[in-house]
């Protein structure tokens, strides 16, 4: 039982996290297809304890680069992938 139990253990240590998805607000600045990302003058994320402020993001789905445009208000959900902030929906 005791072996049971320390691979088990061993088990769930070496599963990955999940992401912790973060929320947030701005106004797109920018949108570049060339480099599949959204610039955004976001407010605070407090999750992140980020002030506001101008961010590019790459974006997980090319499809959320055609549903933005230049000084639009939206609000939008961020994961980190690979060191990076990528956002993962947008509304």
């Amino acid at each position: 039982m005791k072996r049971l139990s320390i691979f088990i253990a061993a088990m769930l240590i070496a599963l990955p996290a999940a992401a912790q998805t973060h929320q947030a607000a701005g106004v797109v600045t920018k949108v570049d297809e060339a480099k599949n990302s959204i610039e955004i003058k976001h407010e605070a994320i407090k999750s992140l304890n980020w002030p506001g402020m101008t961010m590019s993001f790459e974006v997980r789905d090319r499809k959320l680069l055609s549903v933005v445009k230049p000084q639009q208000k939206v609000t939008f959900e961020l994961v980190q992938e690979k060191g990076r902030y990528v956002i993962v929906g947008i509304k």
